[in-house]
């Protein structure tokens, strides 16, 4: 009568995404402000391996907690640039990748 039920299956992003907002929350929650708690303990290998929509919302989310984000390339830009670094060296610290790329 009412056909076959929609069947809700999360999409290949959905997983990632959640990742990334739970990163984001318990940030919130922990009280710290400054944007490495993120992706402290994230090496570049598994950035690398996040898919693009996942590398710019942790960028995002990153570099909008830096009063000099203003002077920064965007999140879309800096995910690239980050990628490239991460990419070259597997073993560094995410936030070490993206801090190099901050102007000075």
């Amino acid at each position: 009568m009412f056909g076959n039920p929609v069947s809700v299956h999360p999409t290949p992003k959905e997983p990632e995404m959640k990742g990334v907002l739970i990163a984001v929350a318990l940030l919130a929650a922990s009280g710290q402000s400054s944007a490495p708690g993120v992706s402290s303990d994230m090496e570049c290998s598994h950035y690398v391996a996040m898919k693009a929509d996942g590398q710019t919302a942790m960028v995002d989310s990153m570099r909008s907690r830096l009063p000099m984000a203003s002077k920064m390339p965007s999140s879309h830009e800096m995910a690239k640039t980050v990628w490239a670094r991460c990419k070259e060296h597997p073993r560094m610290m995410v936030h070490d990748a993206m801090n190099k790329e901050m102007p000075h």
